[in-house]
C-alpha cells in the first residue's frame, strides 16, 4: 500500500480512472454552447462540480468532511458539491459503478488540478487518496480559492499526463557541518537541518546517510508526487517512491518547538519538494535556451 500510494504507481493509477471517467463523460450529452445575447449584464461562470467520495460513515474522515462542508458553503456560488458516502451499502454501489477503488474527489471528473503555489509558480495537485498522502487541507482550500478567482486548472487525462511524468534532473547534494549539527543541501540550497542525534547516528551520520538516499533517487527521472511521509517505527519516514530518504524522530520535532512530529516531517519534505522543484525549473530553462538555440541556427 505504501509504494501504491506514492510515486509512478500513483500517476497510472489516476491516469487509468481518468479514461474512465473521461469514457462515462461521453456517453453522455454534451452541454449545449452558449448563445450570444444582446449586451446586457455579464452572466456569472459555470460551477465546478465536485464529487467527493469519502468513507463518511466509518468517521476516519471526519475533518476532511467538516472542512468540505465549510469550503462548500463559503463557495457555493462557483462549487457545487456531492458527497458519496461509500460507507453506506447505496454509496457504495454508486462508488464502484463510477471506477472507484479509494477516496477521491473529482473536479468537473478529474481528480488533478492546477493551482498557483506560494512562490507564484503553478503545481499539480492529485485528490486522491486520503488527506495526507498525495495532497494536504491546505491544498483543498487553495484549490477551492484558485476555482473561486478563475486561477485553477482542472487537468485532462492528457494533460495530466505531462503535468506529472518524472523528468531527468541535476541535483547536487552535499552535507555541510554547522554548529547545531549538519545541513542537507540541495543545489546549494538548505532543504532541511538534522540537529539530534537518533536511531543510533549522530546528526552529521543521518545527513550522509540522507544525502546517499537523495541522490540514488534523483539519478533517475523524478517528479514531486512521488514523495510522502507515512507513520514509522518511532518516529515519521520521508518517502520517495516508497524508499526511505530520512527519518525524524520526535527529538527532532522536540528540537525545533514543533508539537506534532509529522509536521516537522512534512516542514522537512517541502524543503526536498523545493530542491526538485528548483531543479526541475534549471532543467526546462536549459532545455528552452537550447531549442531557442537550435532555432536560431
Amino acid at each position: 500500500m505504501m509504494r501504491l500510494c506514492t510515486g509512478l504507481l500513483l500517476v497510472a493509477f489516476v491516469l487509468v480512472l481518468l479514461a474512465g471517467c473521461a469514457e462515462r463523460q461521453a456517453q453522455q450529452p454534451m452541454k449545449p454552447p452558449p448563445q450570444e445575447v444582446a449586451a446586457g449584464p455579464a452572466e456569472a461562470p459555470d460551477t465546478v462540480e465536485l464529487t467527493a467520495y469519502i468513507n463518511v460513515t466509518s468517521g476516519c474522515q471526519e475533518p476532511t468532511v467538516e472542512l468540505l462542508k465549510e469550503l462548500a458553503q463559503q463557495y457555493d456560488d462557483v462549487i457545487d458539491m456531492e458527497v458519496i458516502d461509500f460507507g453506506s451499502p447505496e454509496g457504495n454501489e454508486r462508488w464502484r459503478e463510477d471506477g472507484l477503488k479509494c477516496m477521491a474527489l473529482m473536479f468537473d471528473g478529474s481528480p488533478v488540478v492546477r493551482i498557483p503555489g506560494e512562490d507564484g509558480e503553478k503545481r499539480t495537485v492529485i485528490f486522491y487518496f486520503p488527506v495526507g498522502f498525495s495532497w494536504t487541507h491546505q491544498d483543498l482550500k487553495q484549490t477551492f480559492a484558485a476555482i473561486a478567482a478563475g486561477e485553477a486548472e482542472i487537468l485532462s487525462e492528457e494533460e495530466a499526463r505531462k503535468a506529472l511524468a518524472p523528468v531527468p534532473v541535476e541535483v547536487e547534494v552535499e552535507v555541510r557541518e554547522v554548529a547545531q549539527g549538519a545541513e542537507v543541501v540541495m543545489n546549494g540550497e538548505v532543504a532541511f537541518t538534522i540537529t539530534q542525534e537518533a536511531g543510533g547516528k549522530t546528526p552529521l551520520q543521518r545527513a550522509q546517510a540522507a544525502r546517499e538516499a537523495l541522490e540514488e533517487w534523483t539519478s533517475e527521472p523524478v517528479h514531486t508526487t512521488q514523495l510522502s511521509v507515512m507513520d514509522a517505527e518511532k518516529g515519521w519516514s520521508i518517502l520517495a517512491e516508497g524508499k526511505e530518504l530520512i527519518r525524524v524522530y520526535p527529538a527532532d520535532a522536540d528540537a525545533a518547538g514543533v508539537e506534532q512530529g509529522k509536521k516537522h516531517a512534512a516542514e522537512w519534505m517541502k524543503g526536498i519538494k523545493g530542491g526538485i522543484v528548483a531543479a526541475v525549473r534549471a532543467a526546462q530553462e536549459s532545455a528552452g535556451e537550447e531549442a531557442s538555440s537550435t532555432e536560431a541556427e
